[in-house]
């Protein structure tokens, strides 16, 4: 499979340089270079945004495997030290977040990718049970944020006049993949199927090892379910701390629209639409690597509709392009030192 996903790839890479310079293109390259230009050094703090909403994202994690019942003994999951500390440090967890984030961006595996590489990053510092357990609940936290974050975004989007036919229809899209979350959700939370022991041989194949105990799936399984009997300030940690992400985000996108000639005086409902709409692009189009120029055209097209302009949507898009290639570099080294 290694040859087709490298083709896929250029493909991909191609079509997405394509679009990328078509959408440049018709909004200018002029207001675009001379909004990127405008950015200047407050790209430093562009920069320390991103990279405080993936400390966010591990902060949530690690109280997602803090605390957790260690009363599992399989030795083949456990930490072969026993001196290990059973907690995940925060070093670890924000090491594991940026390489992940890399790894997803830079394949068309998008969270096959990722996810398990946080379980590979912490092995060594908390058990296979635990890390899986944790990365499984830390993503539904996130996933349930998101989901929020989107339903809002599209309320506030019905709310703009003048809404295009085409942007409407992806409204309703989103409004229904929402509620087909929730439901999901709902069912999963009220029947708790043994989905992971069905897909064993897959968690075999990311822990590494040659076989795992069943005794050891249902821990897993059993420890993911056992989120519903968390005490309320327990759940109320890991949920600030994901909305912290999202307000982060939305600073971010607040603080570059700012810095534009032409988008001065965008508001925060301005900055809060165009990221719910970039956070919907990121799910949908997870699988092309770094959603070259998908991104840019989203952006543009979101913030023609809430008056901003398409060039100061595209810019922004450019802007966050270029800061999660930076902090990519860094997910890079941590995972070359793996």
């Amino acid at each position: 499979m290694r040859p087709k996903f490298s083709l896929l790839n250029i493909l991909v890479a191609i079509v997405g340089i394509a679009l990328l310079i078509f959408t440049v293109r018709r909004v200018g390259w002029s207001e675009v270079v001379s909004g990127v230009t405008s950015v200047g050094w407050w790209f430093v703090l562009v920069v320390l945004l991103g990279a405080t909403r993936m400390a966010c994202r591990a902060r949530a994690w690690m109280i997602c495997a803090d605390d957790a019942p260690q009363h599992f003994s399989t030795t083949a999951l456990q930490h072969p030290s026993t001196s290990a500390p059973q907690h995940l440090p925060f070093r670890d967890a924000f090491g594991a977040m940026l390489a992940a984030d890399a790894l997803g961006n830079l394949t068309p595996l998008g969270l096959l990718a990722s996810e398990p590489t946080k379980i590979m990053l912490t092995r060594s510092r908390v058990s296979t049970v635990t890390s899986v357990a944790s990365v499984t609940i830390e993503n539904a936290f996130y996933t349930a944020s998101v989901l929020v974050v989107l339903l809002a975004g599209t309320w506030f989007f019905f709310q703009r006049a003048g809404v295009p036919p085409a942007l409407e229809q992806l409204a309703e899209v989103i409004v229904f993949a929402i509620v087909i979350a929730a439901v999901i959700g709902f069912w999963l939370a009220r029947s708790q199927p043994a989905l992971l022991s069905r897909f064993a041989p897959l968690i075999t194949k990311l822990a590494g090892r040659t076989a795992i105990p069943a005794e050891a799936i249902r821990e897993v399984e059993s420890r993911i379910y056992g989120v519903l009997g968390w005490p309320l300030g327990r759940l109320a940690h890991v949920g600030a701390w994901e909305v912290a992400f999202h307000v982060f985000a939305v600073a971010e996108v607040w603080l570059v629209l700012r810095l534009l000639p032409g988008a001065a005086g965008a508001t925060l409902v301005d900055a809060f639409l165009l990221e719910s709409a970039g956070r919907f692009v990121t799910i949908a189009f997870k699988f092309i690597p770094y959603r070259l120029g998908i991104d840019e055209a989203g952006s543009g097209a979101v913030a023609q509709v809430i008056g901003i302009g398409p060039a100061a949507g595209v810019t922004l898009a450019l802007v966050r392009r270029l800061r999660i290639l930076v902090l990519n570099v860094f997910g890079l080294i941590r995972l070359a030192r793996a």
